[in-house]
């Protein structure tokens, strides 16, 4: 299950999962000169991982500290149901750069599952492209795992809402698409997802982000595949805080 890669790498579409807060589709970090840092906690009503509720209804926190020097970007994500014994680690490692109205990056994360000594190793890469008429940003991302020998990608259209100085709502119309990602899941189109994220500054350095969000299951089998068990219709929220120095 993959969470950090576009949470770090992107400024969220919501919040982000996601970032993060986080999710699809924006740069590492500022693109400026110099250090920065990033700190997030966040609650998930669902951990929504692959158009899948991925916990089965439980609810998932995690935080986040991440470290960005010039194009180059490093976090550790660390999530834990209090549902059930479910916990996971992510360290995560990118490039990124842009590129008039491209946004590019590529990426490294390493998986770890420690309830049941599980690991995985991800590469992933992703762009975005904010040229399109109404200043709707187009996104696609897309992250191969080494364990499972497939690949997930995801095609997102998003638009930022400045409503005053403190705060922006992003609404957000998501596409999965799994090709041997999931395993046991059947391949081609995956899920959409309608997502509405916002987040409201307190200060320069602080913000309160939150997401609402609805995942739709496109050609569910679980019949045929066990991996379609847990991709479903299902409503997810979140909200978290995060803390730039």
């Amino acid at each position: 299950m993959r969470f950090l890669i576009p949470f770090i790498a992107c400024t969220s579409i919501v919040l982000a999962h996601e970032d993060n807060s986080e999710l699809i589709f924006g740069r590492f970090f500022d693109g400026e000169d110099g250090w920065n840092f990033h700190e997030h906690v966040d609650y998930e009503s669902r951990y929504a991982s692959e158009g899948r509720d991925a916990l089965d209804g439980d609810s998932l926190f995690s935080g986040t500290f991440e470290a960005g020097w010039n194009a180059l970007s490093a976090g550790i994500w660390y999530a834990k149901s209090p549902n059930q014994s479910y916990d996971e680690l992510q360290l995560s490692t990118a490039l990124s750069w842009v590129w008039k109205d491209l946004e590019c990056y590529m990426s490294y994360t390493h998986l770890r599952f420690p309830q049941d000594g599980g690991h995985d190793h991800e590469i992933g890469a992703g762009v975005s492209w904010a040229g399109l008429p109404g200043e709707v940003a187009l996104g696609v991302d897309a992250y191969y795992s080494f364990d499972a020998d497939g690949t997930f990608i995801v095609t997102a259209l998003s638009r930022e809402f400045e409503l005053n100085d403190r705060l922006q709502l992003t609404p957000a119309v998501v596409f999965g698409v799994n090709q041997g990602y999931v395993t046991d899941g059947h391949d081609g189109a995956n899920h959409f997802e309608l997502r509405l994220g916002g987040a409201y500054s307190f200060t320069e350095a602080l913000a309160l982000t939150a997401h609402l969000s609805y995942n739709l299951a496109i050609d569910r089998d679980a019949a045929r595949f066990s991996g379609d068990e847990l991709l479903r219709n299902f409503l997810h929220v979140g909200v978290g805080l995060a803390y730039e120095f």
